[in-house]
Order: structure tokens, then sequence, then C-alpha cells
């Protein structure tokens, strides 16, 4: 299950109540707060259970609630009630139209309040609740609403157990909001709140433009809002699985280049073909006479790319080769896992874009070895030398080709992360990128979270 779970949805020429109580109801979350001492593990009640399935009646959508899993899983009293309770958050300002659901409102528990209610935005002024109802209730233009939710152990781990940790993420990120909305961010204006439930602490976002004319939100602004919220939230867990992604490509493009020139080797002494690959290899060099045009395997012709493909395939059976594209498939999912439910097969090495110089490099290598297979035994042509120079040119060309990928991963690291990174080697007094010079009045690091 993805580690940060965005909902969003939107309210355009909504009826004034729905909107005031919306903005109510984030913020103060009316009803006696019932904390229960401990879990409930009894089964479900048969209201409970009734509930459940008015629910997924009126909305088929909410089985894709990190919630709804954990009922589904363990039907015991507090995930049913943990399930209930999110469709309720989720759908504060329609919730009237599902009567059964009304009178359940008063047994949620209450909001984490930041004086006498639980709103906050982009500056520390003073929030007046009844007044900002108004506002909202009022507004002529699109209203949009998300629900950010966590793992309850990654907001303990991480500190968004609390309102203003997600206070301070979405001020950070205020300007990715606005484009991810199209908002000019003079005219954004948003108000948060959060709710610290029991299994899923999530906040409410609530987002519209003052200029009534502004705003859109397509699934690729979700996507971008989630990208950079879940980098802002998890950018040290991120750090270290990019470092760890990019070791294993580079090792794993290593391991291909090594079985590559063992044969380079073979050819170049003139041993039979005995295995699949070097038959394969062989096909290729004979195929690569007749194209014309560059030799790169983006301009080979279809047969040819898969010949490519098959000495891919078959390079990839070697057990370290397996082993490490195994790993770095295990790194990739949970990278994505930050933002998607990903649970599909590995991506098979010759499948894999992140890998295609390797396809380059065989290509390359192929056409060289028929070169040399069809030269005179007389030729004074030194072959050893040229060898050494062809692969030379493989190890620099792959190199070049880590190295840019690398610098791709680090702009992805939140830059902010980066700054306290280089600040914390300079402390310890460790050699930076940035030249960032140790203050020597600062004795400790901390992390801003």
């Amino acid at each position: 299950m993805a580690k940060i779970i965005v909902t969003s949805r939107y309210m355009r020429n909504s009826p004034k109540r729905s909107a005031t109580n919306l903005v109510k109801y984030m913020g103060t979350r009316e009803g006696v707060e019932k904390v229960a001492e401990g879990i409930d593990n009894a089964p479900a009640t048969v209201r409970q259970q009734r509930l459940v399935q008015d629910i997924l009646k009126f909305d088929s959508s909410a089985k894709d609630y990190g919630e709804y899993h954990d009922y589904e899983s363990s039907p015991t009293r507090s995930n049913t009630s943990e399930f209930i309770d999110a469709f309720i958050e989720r759908n504060a300002d329609r919730i009237g139209e599902l009567d059964k659901l009304v009178s359940y409102m008063a047994e949620c528990h209450g909001v984490e309040k930041l004086g006498s209610h639980g709103l906050f935005s982009q500056t520390d002024d003073k929030i007046d609740l009844d007044s900002v109802a108004e506002e909202v209730g009022q507004h002529k233009g699109i209203i949009w609403t998300h629900v950010i939710s966590l793992h309850r152990e990654d907001a303990e781990r991480l500190g968004y157990n609390r309102a203003e940790a997600w206070r301070e993420l979405v001020r950070r990120n205020v300007t990715e909001l606005a484009e991810a909305q199209k908002i000019d961010i003079s005219n954004l204006q948003w108000y948060g709140a959060f709710h610290n439930t029991t299994h899923h602490p999530h906040m409410h976002l609530l987002v519209y433009s003052r200029d009534a004319k502004q705003g859109w939100l397509t699934k690729k602004g979700i996507d971008s809002l989630r990208s950079a919220l879940g980098n802002d939230i998890f950018r040290l867990e991120q750090y270290k699985l990019f470092s760890m992604e990019t070791d294993l490509r580079d090792r794993l493009k290593k391991e291909s280049r090594e079985e590559i020139e063992k044969l380079l080797t073979k050819i170049r002494d003139s041993c039979a073909p005995t295995s699949e690959v070097e038959m394969l290899f062989l096909k290729l060099a004979s195929q690569l006479k007749t194209c014309k045009g560059r030799k790169q395997y983006g301009y080979l012709p279809k047969d040819v790319k898969d010949t490519v493909n098959k000495i891919v395939a078959e390079l990839a059976k070697d057990e370290g080769i397996a082993r490490l594209n195994s790993e770095w498939n295990k790194v990739n999912r949970e990278k994505l896992s930050l933002y998607f439910e990903k649970k599909g097969l590995d991506i098979s090495l010759e499948d894999n874009p992140e890998f295609r110089s390797i396809k380059n490099v065989i290509v390359r290598s192929a056409a060289l070895a028929m070169r040399i297979m069809e030269a005179e035994p007389t030729h004074s042509y030194d072959v050893g030398s040229a060898m050494r120079s062809v692969v030379n040119a493989m190890c620099k060309i792959i190199s070049n080709s880590y190295e840019k990928k690398l610098s791709r991963l680090n702009t992805q690291i939140d830059s902010k992360l980066r700054s306290e990174i280089e600040q914390k080697k300079a402390a310890h007094g460790l050699k930076t990128e940035r030249g960032v010079q140790p203050d020597i009045d600062d004795e400790s690091y901390s992390m801003r979270m």
C-alpha cells in the first residue's frame, strides 16, 4: 500500500451550507471525543456492518481507502470504526445525503486544535472560524478538498503526529500546491486541519483561488501534489533509496560489461561459439552487415532488435546479474510505493529502459567483432590494441551514462535536504560539494520537519 494517500474532490455551485459545514467540521470535528482504552478487537457490530454496506453502495471508491483494506483483512470494531470515520472525513460536505451516517458523526474522535479550533493557513494571523466558513460558503468558484493520509507508524516515526508539522509541510510546498492546481500564487487561498486518528492520521486541505475564474486540477496535478508532499515527508528515506538504486544500477552495468568483454575475448581468440549467447552474438554481427545507417539500438530493424534483446536476456541469466537486477527492482518498488501500490513482477533487464545503454554497447561490440573476424590474417593492424581501446571506450560510455543518470536522480532529491546534508558535513569538518563553511557556533544538527 502507498505510504502517502491523497484523495481529492471538488465542489462547484454547491449549496452554501455544504461548504460552510465542511469548514466547521474540519476545524472542530464537533461531537464527544471517545477514545477507547486500547484497540477493540471484538468483531464489528451489526450496525457497523450495515453502515459499511451502505457506504459502499453510496460510493464504491471507498474500497480504495487504506482503512477499508484494514477492515477487509480484519473486520474488528476498531478497524470498522476507522473506515467509517475515514469515509465521513472525506465526504463531510455531502454526508447529509446518507442519513444513516449523520447520527454516527457524533461519535467521531476530536480534531487536534491549535487554540480554539484546528484550522491553520499560510500565515500565523488569527483565524476566525465563522468568518472563514462564511467566506468559503460564499465563494463562487471551484473549491478543492484534499485528504492527505499517512500510516500511524510513519506519522510517529517522522513527526507527523502533530498539527504544526502538517502546517509547515503545506507552507513549504505552497508553490507546488499553486502550480498543481493552476492558480496564481498571489490568488491562492488554503486552509488545513490535522485529524489524529488511530491508524491513519491525516490532514484535510481546502484550496481555492480568490479569482473565481482560476484553478484547474487534473490527474497529473494530483500526482504532482502527491509527489511534492511525499518527497518532503519521506525525504531522508528517499535520499537513501536513490543512493542504493544508483549503486545497484552501476554494479549491474559493470557486470554486464564484464560478460561482454569475456565474449569479445573468446571471439578474438577464434573460439567456436559454444553457448546460446555466443551464437546470438555472432548472429547479431552478421545481421549488422546488412543494416544501413547508424549502428545504434534505436535505429535497428525489429528483427535485429529482437536479437539484441535475446542477448540481454541471456546475460541476465547469470547468477550475479540476476541477483543485482532483483535487488534493483526491490529498491525501485520501494521508491514507487511512496505514491502507488506496486505488486507487479520484476522488470526484466531487456525491458528496463534504465539499462538501454547496455544494448548499444552490445551492438557496437558485435559490429567490431565482425570486422575483426573478417580481417586478413596478414593485416598489420594491432587487433589487441584496438580491442583494449574499444573496451576502454565502452567503460567511458557506461561511466558517462551513469554520471548523467546520477545527476538526474540528485535533482529529484529535495533541495532543502541536500543543503542540510551539506551543512551537516561541514559541521563535522567533512568535504562538501557546495563549499558550505562550518558554523563554529553550532554544535548540533537537527532536521527541520
